[in-house]
């Protein structure tokens, strides 16, 4: 394996690994021990690290156990948006290990997929863990409200589903949808990039897209809305056969992800159109290809790093005061304007 497949199979960030073999500061115990684990098992070498040389933040007032656990359940479907979405779900691992660490516990990162995760909430009653954070990007809504059986402290981060039985955070989907159409509204007609697999985020970002349309008196046109598969390849190949059907390209897009508006924009400009003379195009995300693809691709930029945080506020409340009131955080976001889109401030 090399360093990004080790990174992808642990699900932690590229820049987690650099941690690790420089033996800095940076990761909590277990993400540092299970990396070291999979460095040494596919022979590269890494820098000890002492924790007496990096002083954490004090834990809060009223945190119990401070040699417990915390578990962080990574949850997935399909893993098309858990593990290919360019590093997306291991940016908000990192700042969770961080602040986890900071607050005096150990985190463990158990990772289960659809079929596995009933026979994981059973035996969760016989782990001794002081509270859970449940990455739910990929969770429909069963498998959420299957989380009011938890009775350990818990909050869910990166999901969007009306009902959620434990405080959660994630980004404004309504709010960065509507905020990407008004952007393009000049252009007279904005379709729509929906992905092809449901989830929560998606099915937000899908009403703040339609009222968008409606608050801007743009149309509303069946025709100009493209389901895609939420892959690289994916999303080009479907974008490449409704093309290849004749399916007419409105002058504006707005896709679910950076993923799907990358993969979009491969099959337009192989069918001959430029970007953004005839096409532009926002994504979410703000990942590192939308930065590095040409045309660079305009995003929506979610702080991965202040989910994260707010995800162990909320969670380090929840352990020192089980009655306090459920809290369901929705986090701004903003445009980052690049190639793509005709017009706006750039980067600097």
């Amino acid at each position: 394996m090399n360093l990004k497949e080790i990174a992808a199979e642990l699900g932690v960030s590229q820049s987690s690994i650099s941690i690790v073999r420089k033996g800095k500061p940076g990761v909590s115990s277990a993400v540092r021990r299970s990396i070291q684990l999979m460095l040494e098992k596919n022979g590269y070498s890494y820098d000890s690290f002492d924790d007496g040389h990096y002083v954490m933040d004090k834990p809060p007032k009223g945190a119990h156990s401070r040699s417990g656990s915390i578990c962080l359940l990574k949850h997935s479907r399909s893993a098309l948006l858990t593990d290919q979405n360019e590093g997306f779900v291991a940016g908000l691992i990192d700042p969770v290990s961080v602040a986890i660490a900071a607050a005096g516990y150990t985190l463990e990162i158990n990772a289960v997929n659809s079929e596995e995760y009933p026979r994981f909430l059973l035996d969760l009653s016989g782990m001794d863990y002081a509270g859970m954070i449940v990455i739910a990007t990929e969770m429909d809504q069963e498998e959420l409200a299957a989380l009011s059986r938890v009775h350990i402290p818990t909050v869910v981060l990166d999901s969007d589903y009306p009902y959620i039985p434990h405080s959660s955070v994630t980004m404004n989907n309504r709010q960065l949808a509507w905020r990407a159409v008004a952007c393009l509204a000049d252009c007279g007609r904005v379709g729509y990039l929906r992905s092809s697999q449901a989830t929560g985020n998606f099915i937000a970002r899908s009403m703040g897209y339609y009222e968008a349309l409606r608050a801007l008196s743009l149309p509303d046109e069946p025709q100009s809305v493209f389901s895609l598969t939420p892959s690289l390849d994916g999303a080009e190949s479907d974008m490449n056969r409704y093309l290849d059907e004749g399916r007419s390209v409105p002058p504006a897009l707005f896709a679910d992800n950076d993923v799907i508006a990358i993969g979009c924009m491969r099959a337009l400009i192989r069918h001959n159109y430029r970007i953004p003379q005839d096409v532009q195009l926002i994504g979410v995300d703000d990942t590192l290809l939308s930065q590095v693809i040409s045309p660079s691709l305009s995003s929506m930029q979610i702080s991965r790093v202040h989910m994260g945080q707010q995800a162990v506020r909320l969670l380090m409340d929840a352990i020192s005061s089980p009655a306090r009131l459920k809290l369901h955080i929705h986090i701004d976001t903003q445009l980052i304007y690049r190639q793509s889109v005709i017009g706006g401030p750039r980067e600097s």
